[in-house]
């Protein structure tokens, strides 16, 4: 969108080819679909002393990050890159130094109002799997590294649930494995690890297989005006603190996947057609009240760029929402959108899209907003970006289907070589579209996450960070009363080896 003879991409967030730096948050969920990843934790009934206490948190972290930022920014600064180098180049895959492109899960395209941007999940990304967002340690086509990692946490809230509250320490053993390999027309970034996880007080059985995580990006460019990417996270936790789909339940253990694949076609010199689909799955585990579900979504957005900064969107989205547990009717959301993105300074960008949602349940249609709205702000060291996004979707493990709200914002400060720092705050507040469902929604959530990681040498990187959650069940829900508050330090070490090698052709 830097210039109207370029490819228009349909997602503000999507870094541009020479930038490492992607807008997301907008988990954050994915997308109406993805809501279930929001993270967002209010109180109904305390509103002042919530803000007060969120106030004091946030200039906290923002404290941390000043610390963080004014250690290691002076370096950053000293390779800041020149201005004419600041502008997006229409280099094609082949002429494109793979070496010089930014990580691959920081450049998946996201599409559309009900597909609220959010990949790789910021918020709650692990940091053991954090190198996938560093540079490849080696200019080579695949870099494999096998990792064991030693971490200490301090959980103030080891079960979820203030009314049960208990504090511990946390030792935590993660093997892992991270792949990624860079190709001029092909780029893929994996990792999956698992915790085994020791409590030093005994408040919780230790647990050799407590979450497992695994993340999947890549993108793949066939020819220099088709595009198809994918993007899959997976969670199972059996933590007492487990969140599986975004909310809290009172730590039920459960299971999320989200499949996100898609294509781009650059039609023409100025409009370009995006198509993708998803599949989300919800499962718990136990007799709790976790509802399972199955989200599937359709999402088009066909854009034109009408000058060298306005880029004109005209979209459609269909979701279906299966509740598979029996708790409420299933429904079809269908939501034609209308938007543009405008590219304020070379360094701004700001969009729009949205349009009414119309969502058939039981014996019943409702006609709801759908928006998505945003901004991403390149730094001479990071980005900054913030969005707000309404869409139908399900409340994780409370059911749905429900009206979801989501704003958030993420700083990320990828300051040196092998440094990387990451802030992202976010807001979700998720109420149920009908009074006659089985089981009425009014939750909020809030949580704030602070993370960095910084690569000592090939075989040694040491990470940490903090998070904050916090959750209302309002007085118009029907289910249990699963509020929770919990404050989380994590620090470790990770050791991998790496393995680098070129695969030829």
């Amino acid at each position: 969108m830097e210039r109207a003879g370029q490819r228009h991409r349909v997602d503000m967030l999507r870094v541009d080819s020479r930038h490492p730096i992607a807008l997301n948050e907008m988990h954050v969920a994915t997308k109406g679909l993805n809501h279930e990843n929001g993270r967002a934790r209010h109180g109904g009934g305390t509103t002042q002393v919530i803000l007060t206490t969120l106030t004091a948190r946030l200039i906290g972290a923002c404290t941390v990050v000043g610390i963080i930022v004014g250690v290691v920014a002076p370096h950053a600064w000293a390779q800041e890159v020149r201005p004419g180098a600041m502008r997006q180049q229409t280099t094609s895959a082949e002429e494109e130094e793979p070496a010089s492109r930014p990580p691959v899960l920081l450049r998946i395209p996201a599409l559309g109002p009900t597909l609220v941007p959010s990949y790789p999940g910021l918020s709650n990304y692990p940091l053991e799997l954090i190198g996938l967002l560093m540079s490849p340690l080696e200019r080579r086509d695949v870099n494999l590294v096998p990792t064991i990692s030693i971490s200490e946490e301090f959980n103030d809230n080891i079960f979820l649930n203030n009314a049960n509250k208990r504090y511990d320490f946390i030792t935590t053993f993660t093997p892992g494995i991270m792949a990624l390999v860079n190709r001029p027309r092909f780029q893929l970034a994996a990792g999956f690890s698992n915790d085994a996880q020791l409590y030093a007080r005994g408040s919780s059985p230790n647990d050799g297989l407590a979450r497992q995580n695994f993340v999947l990006g890549s993108i793949w460019e066939p020819t220099p005006v088709l595009t198809f990417a994918v993007a899959d996270t997976f969670l199972r936790d059996q933590s007492p603190d487990a969140t599986a789909g975004g909310f809290a339940l009172g730590g039920q253990a459960g299971m999320s996947n989200v499949l996100n694949p898609t294509m781009g076609w650059q039609v023409g010199s100025q409009t370009r057609l995006d198509l993708g689909l998803i599949y989300s799955v919800l499962r718990f585990e136990g007799q709790g009240a976790g509802i399972d579900s199955d989200t599937y979504g359709l999402t088009s957005n066909l854009s034109h760029g009408f000058t060298p900064r306005f880029n004109g969107m005209v979209g459609y989205n269909f979701t279906y929402i299966d509740l598979r547990s029996g708790h409420g009717d299933n429904a079809t959301v269908q939501n034609p959108t209308l938007g543009f993105t405008y590219r304020v300074t070379p360094t701004l960008t700001v969009g729009v899209d949205g349009g009414p949602a119309f969502t058939h349940l039981g014996n019943e249609d409702f006609i709801t907003p759908a928006l998505n709205a945003g901004f991403s702000q390149r730094l001479p060291f990071g980005n900054v970006s913030a969005y707000y996004a309404r869409s139908i979707g399900v409340a994780g493990g409370f059911g749905g289907p429900t009206d979801n709200q989501t704003a958030s914002a993420t700083l990320l400060l990828p300051l040196l070589k092998d440094l990387i720092v990451i802030f992202n705050p976010a807001w979700t507040k998720a109420e149920s579209l009908s009074d006659q469902q089985i089981e009425r929604v009014d939750v909020k959530i809030f949580t704030l996450t602070l993370g960095a990681a910084y690569r000592v040498n090939p075989y040694i990187m040491l990470f940490g960070g903090y998070s904050f959650l916090q959750q209302r069940v309002g007085q118009f829900s029907t289910t249990q009363d699963f509020d929770a508050d919990q404050n989380r330090v994590k620090f470790g070490v990770q050791f991998g080896y790496p393995f680098a090698f070129d695969l030829g052709g």
